[in-house]
């Protein structure tokens, strides 16, 4: 499959040419984006990039105008070749939080792998409004070194959770929707 050009709020707000808190503020708020259209992953919205750009206005109206050049970019930066309009098109995706799971690790000890570059975690295929984002085939792909490169052989490949996330049926750890900051606290009485 071609690599997907993928949208977080930062890039969102990088190819909209606003804030990335009018993305999930104002957009989200507005039902101009819904968390229902999104891939979770380690618990923060993901988007399809064709999705992303299919909610530009036309040009010379008022409101959601689409930066043409910044979309380009971000395709090339990505190296994306395809841009997918739903979630179901996206490949499996595994953030720190699936990682961790995937091989039966702490997300700590994920975050500090991929900092050394010790060769414990892949290269992440993404960045993504400053987390690191992996296809699930490029992860499935580094587990033979990453195995054999952890110390005591604390790093296992758990098929399970791997198959899991191939299917669309993984509901573990990052999974879901976490809201953070004033929305995630409980309403005061």
């Amino acid at each position: 499959m071609a690599k997907p050009l993928l949208c977080g709020r930062m890039e969102i707000g990088r190819i909209y040419n606003i804030k990335p808190t009018v993305v999930s503020n104002t957009w989200i708020h507005r039902g101009v984006l819904s968390y229902e259209d999104a891939a979770i992953v380690s618990g923060k919205p993901v988007w399809p990039g064709g999705f992303v750009e299919s909610l530009a206005l036309p040009p010379g109206s008022r409101g959601r105008q689409l930066d043409e050049v910044a979309l380009a970019a971000l395709e090339a930066e990505q190296g994306a070749r395809v841009r997918p309009r739903k979630k179901g098109e996206l490949p499996a995706l595994v953030g720190a939080q699936e990682y961790a799971e995937l091989f039966g690790v702490t997300q700590i000890a994920v975050g500090q792998a991929a900092k050394t570059g010790s060769g414990l975690v892949a290269e992440p295929d993404y960045a993504l409004s400053g987390s690191k984002v992996w296809l699930l085939d490029t992860v499935l792909d580094h587990a033979p070194a990453t195995m054999e490169t952890s110390r005591k052989k604390l790093w296992v490949l758990r098929d399970k959770v791997a198959e899991a996330l191939q299917e669309g049926r993984y509901d573990g750890p990052g999974s879901f929707f976490s809201q953070r900051g004033n929305k995630a606290k409980p309403p005061t009485p």
